[in-house]
């Protein structure tokens, strides 16, 4: 079941029987009704775990929607038409909210929470933006007008900086990387603390956002692909019809390089998801290792915090291993049809 919140924000809750039911249907299933499976398997991933509210929100919509005469097949008017509008309607959100932030760090005093909230809200992902805006804006101005004193910083001792130093040389996340990068660059008390408090949890989550839009984008220009590439197939395939002697022979290796072009973008296809498999997992690994440490460390850092969002996170990115392992053998599968042909 998936369930809208008031902010048009997915809470989605699938059972493994049901997604594990709808992998063996489609296993029996004629072709024709295989790739409407296959299909709903897609927009099922767009709705758990695209990066962008909209498409999330849309994704879920179709899902759910009953179909009618003037949409008999809302799963695929989504695919056809409605993620390309989702997409542009959160590439206008995030045009929004970027200008709304810059002109609210312009006009706000340096060091205030609106200004570094702003500051931190541009370089975050595209939910969190719109959740700063929306929500956390108007707390940062409430903040400011109560003037705190500035809080406090505890030294940070020689190991947690150690241990920042390891992330910024390897950590596979590029933007986790850069943030430890610059606490260490920077040197001073407060920016190792403030990558515990904040940046390593705002990194993670840039990294996150961007393996669904590479990966989003992979699905894409894929399927576009080989939909052309199939088509031009069967049409080389049906102009065999009629046919005979050299013109047939002719038109028979013409459906012959036709399909070999399918097999080869299916396999190319293929290869591209068992690398972000690999990428996925190196990602798991890494959170796994970085729970392992915070469950023996011993200096002044939130670690049970850590532990909990480190395997949040590692059984996050095995998700999306098992998600592009089950990509690479359906692309695999699609070339070893397109062979046979």
């Amino acid at each position: 079941m998936l369930k809208i919140n008031r902010r048009g924000r997915l809470a989605a809750v699938v059972l493994a029987s049901v997604l594990t039911a709808g992998i063996t249907q489609t296993l029996t299933m004629s072709p024709a009704s295989a790739a409407s499976q296959a299909d709903r398997e897609r927009v099922q991933w767009r709705a758990l775990s695209d990066g962008r509210w909209e498409v999330r929100q849309a994704a879920a919509v179709a899902l759910t929607k009953t179909p009618s005469p003037s949409d008999p097949d809302p799963v695929a008017t989504f695919l056809r038409t409605g993620l390309t509008a989702a997409m542009n309607r959160a590439a206008t959100f995030e045009r929004n909210n970027n200008i709304t932030l810059e002109v609210e760090r312009r006009n706000s005093r340096p060091g205030s929470f609106v200004h570094i909230g702003c500051e931190r809200a541009l370089r975050a992902t595209h939910d969190d933006k719109d959740d700063f805006i929306r929500y956390g804006l108007e707390a940062a101005r409430e903040a400011d007008r109560q003037d705190p004193q500035q809080e406090e910083v505890a030294k940070q001792a020689q190991a947690d900086r150690e241990y920042v130093a390891s992330i910024a040389e390897s950590d596979p996340g590029p933007q986790v990387q850069a943030a430890a990068f610059a606490a260490i660059t920077a040197g001073e008390d407060r920016d190792i603390a403030d990558f515990f408090s904040y940046y390593w949890a705002a990194g993670a989550r840039l990294d996150d956002e961007a393996y669904k839009l590479a990966i989003g984008d992979l699905d894409l220009k894929g399927t576009a692909k080989m939909a052309r590439l199939r088509e031009a197939a069967l049409r080389a395939q049906a102009a065999e019809e009629g046919l005979s002697g050299e013109a047939l022979e002719k038109a028979r290796a013409e459906t012959a390089s036709a399909w070999r072009a399918v097999q080869v973008s299916a396999v190319g296809a293929s290869v591209d998801w068992t690398a972000e498999a690999a990428r996925a997992a190196e990602q798991s690994a890494r959170w796994t290792a970085v729970a392992a440490y915070a469950e023996g460390a011993t200096t002044e850092q939130d670690w049970a915090g850590v532990v909990a969002r480190a395997r949040t996170d590692a059984a996050a990115w095995q998700d999306a291993v098992r998600w592009a392992e089950q990509q690479a053998a359906e692309w695999a599968r699609l070339a070893e049809e397109a062979g046979d042909r």
